[in-house]
């Protein structure tokens, strides 16, 4: 605290005991807090009346968060508009839907069996591909 270290607190502490006595020491104490507590006092309202000065001559400047705030309650009224449309038309997707009512009205998917293709019916169908046709034996070449 005002690059006063513990030690030189206290001397200096006993040094005013020694100037004015335990008597007086309470009352100076007093004194010098009500002195503190002043300034201080004094000091916030000085800050606060330059302040408000500063921001008075301002005043007259533009918002420069005006577009920002604009863009953002065009947004928002547009959210609202979609939020108030989507449920009005879910609503009246709801009204106009008639959803079956016994499990005999309820369309079922038909399944249709798909066969795999036979790949010997294949090569039976072309020409030239007989057993032993065309084929090489890799042993008999050396």
């Amino acid at each position: 605290m005002f690059g006063i270290g513990g030690t030189e607190l206290v001397i200096v502490a006993v040094v005013a005991l020694l100037l004015f006595g335990p008597d007086k020491l309470p009352q100076i104490a007093r004194t010098v807090g009500r002195f503190m507590r002043d300034f201080k006092r004094y000091q916030d309202m000085m800050e606060s009346t330059i302040r408000a000065e500063m921001y008075a001559s301002q005043d007259d400047k533009p918002d420069p968060f005006k577009k920002g705030k604009d863009f953002r309650e065009k947004v928002q009224a547009q959210r609202a508009e979609v939020a108030s449309g989507t449920a009005k038309e879910a609503s009246e997707a709801s009204e106009a839907s008639e959803t079956p009512e016994t499990p005999e009205e309820i369309e079922t998917p038909v399944e249709i069996p798909i066969k795999a293709p036979d790949a010997t019916a294949e090569m039976e169908a072309e020409p030239g591909h007989a057993e032993g046709e065309g084929e090489r034996s890799t042993s008999d070449e050396v």
